[in-house]
């Protein structure tokens, strides 16, 4: 059964995602330009001394790393509960 309720919230949540997503990978620019490398560049710098960074810093590049595939699937998941809305609604 679709409802505008449902959408509405799908598409809330789909839209959520998409920011989070995008300021994650924004973030994640950032770093690779200060840095001039990618999370796992710069663990095996920090690791043979190459990269001062602190471990704050580290901690939240990976949490990003980390939480981006997770955010993107998501993401994914509401595109095609949408989609399949649209379809089911559109066949009534």
């Amino acid at each position: 059964m679709h409802t505008d309720e449902y959408e509405i919230s799908i598409t809330r949540e789909r839209n959520h995602c998409q920011q989070v997503v995008k300021k994650t990978l924004a973030k994640l620019a950032e770093r690779r330009q200060t840095y001039g490398m990618d999370y796992p560049e710069a663990v095996l710098a920090c690791a043979e001394g190459r990269l001062a960074i602190s471990e704050k810093e580290m901690a939240l590049w990976h949490d990003d790393v980390e939480a981006l595939p997770q955010w993107e699937q998501r993401l994914e998941e509401y595109r095609e509960a949408l989609a399949m809305m649209r379809i089911s609604a559109s066949h009534f």
